[in-house]
Order: C-alpha cells, then structure tokens, then sequence
C-alpha cells in the first residue's frame, strides 16, 4: 500500500516540458502579430484586449492539459486522460476562437510568406477544397469521427504507448474542436442559421456523450493498457473507467447544454428585436388630453 500511495503522489507531482516550447512559440507569435496589429488603425477593434486575454487564456488551458501532472496522470489513468481530453476540446479550443487568432498570426509571418500564402490561398481549387472542409457538416462529422475513432480500443492503446500517435491525438482534438466552436463562436459570416446553430451543438453533446455512457456502463475494462497501470496504483480498472466515462457524459454534457441554451436565448433575442422591428404600432404612444383622461 505504501507502494501505492508513493506512486499516487509522483502521478500528481510529475511536470512534462516537451510541449512547452511549441505553446511559448504559438505564444510568442501571437503576440508579435497583435503589436503589429495594434499599431494599425482600427486594430484594437479587430483584435481586442478581451480577444487576446482569451487567446492566452486557451494556451494557459492547453498547458494544463500537455505540461501539468494531468499528462502523465492521463498515462497511467484513463479518468485522468479523458480529462485531459475535456481540457482541450471544450476549455482550449473555445478560447481559442475567442481569441481570433487568424489575424495576428498571420501578421507575425515576413510579408514574403504572406504574399505567397494569399496566393496559394486564391488558387481555385484550395478555395474549393477549403470550402468544402469548413461546411458546418463537415466539421460536425469530422470532430464526431475523430473524437469516436481515437477511442477504439486499439487505436486509443497504440496512442497511449506511442508518443508520435499520442501528439497527432491531442493535436486532432484541438483542431477539429477548434473548427466546430469557430462555427458556432463566430460572430458575423456564420454559415449556420439561427436555431441551426442550437442543434448543432445539442447533438454534438448527444454524439459525446453516448461515448462516455458506453465507458460508464460497460462490464469490463475496454483498454488493457490501462489495467496494469491503474491496478499498480491500487486503482480499480473498472471503476477508473466508469469515472472516465462520467467525466465525458455529465460535465462535457452540461457544456454543451449550456452553450446550447445560450444560443437559444440570443436565437430568441433576435426574433423579439425583429417582430419590434416590423410591428407598426411598436411607436406609438398613447395620446392624453388635456384633462388627463
């Protein structure tokens, strides 16, 4: 047991730097791009004080998740990485949105890579392809196969032994949960409709959770990498997954349900400020005679 217990306080004690110096340079770009930004006119309109904090404030999250003890927690216990996994997809990504990165990112680049980006970009058949890739639909089937098929047995196995398959997993988290929150967050240009966007999000919940409902209610450990690794921690197998899986159904669910409701409230906002709109009786007053009457 004294095994056990030293083992828990090194799982909880261990830090892990190698995704650090991609995060400060992520960081550090950003930040050249946002003074080069800021010292155009209107700048700060484009890409405000609120937007970067948001931006750090994804790559704090994102180094909670790959820096902090939750990494290697996430190693030796599936609760701990599915964890790691809710950090990224709905604590990061969300944030990072927030944050318009797209501007000064691309600022931060020489103005010779820019010129030749913009033209590559132009191409017709990127434009078609990129397009097609950024359709809501295909952003939504995308995040649900990817975040379904890491979760395969296999597949999930060989990226918790495989540092390479492992960074490919959290970074495919991180983008295709970037993709679907920049087409819900956006603010103007959105390709989803009013009330679209509820069910869009609903059923993106609905698809995750049912991941973490099959993890709770299963019988038997479903990772056997896991099993020696939680059992040398006295840690049940079994029991280990089921809070994984309750950690993927409750809380993510109430994000998304919230995220969900709150779209609804602005959905409703918009109808009532445009029946206002069109009612032609919404200016007049009521006209009082002299006497008050």
């Amino acid at each position: 047991m004294m095994i056990a217990l030293t083992s828990r306080h090194a799982l909880w004690s261990t830090w892990s730097l190698q995704a650090l110096p991609g995060i400060a340079l992520v960081g550090l770009f950003y930040s050249v791009g946002l003074a080069r930004l800021w010292r155009r006119r209107g700048g700060r309109t484009a890409v405000g004080r609120w937007e970067a904090t948001a931006f750090f404030g994804a790559l704090l999250a994102t180094a909670g998740a790959l820096v902090s003890p939750l990494l290697h927690a996430g190693d030796q216990i599936l609760s701990a990485h599915m964890l790691q996994h809710l950090v990224l997809i709905l604590v990061a990504a969300p944030l990072l949105v927030l944050g318009r990165p797209q501007l000064p990112l691309l600022l931060a680049l020489p103005r010779s890579w820019r010129r030749r980006l913009h033209a590559f970009a132009a191409r017709r058949p990127v434009r078609r392809t990129v397009h097609l890739l950024t359709t809501p639909t295909a952003i939504w089937i995308t995040g649900v196969v990817v975040l379904w098929s890491w979760h395969l047995p296999a597949l999930y196995d060989a990226a918790v032994r495989n540092t390479g398959l492992h960074t490919l997993e959290h970074f495919s988290f991180l983008a295709t949960a970037f993709m679907f929150w920049w087409t819900v967050l956006q603010p103007a240009g959105s390709r989803l409709a009013p009330g679209h966007d509820v069910l869009y999000v609903f059923t993106a919940g609905i698809a995750g959770g049912a991941l973490g409902a099959l993890f709770a209610f299963a019988t038997s450990p479903l990772y056997p990498t896991y099993v020696p690794r939680a059992l040398a921690l006295g840690i049940s197998p079994l029991a280990d997954q089921q809070l994984a899986g309750l950690v993927m159904w409750i809380p993510a669910g109430l994000v998304y349900l919230l995220a969900a409701t709150l779209l609804a409230m602005r959905w409703f906002g918009g109808m009532e400020r445009g029946l206002a709109r069109n009612d032609p009786t919404a200016d007049l007053q009521p006209v009082r005679t002299v006497s008050g009457r």
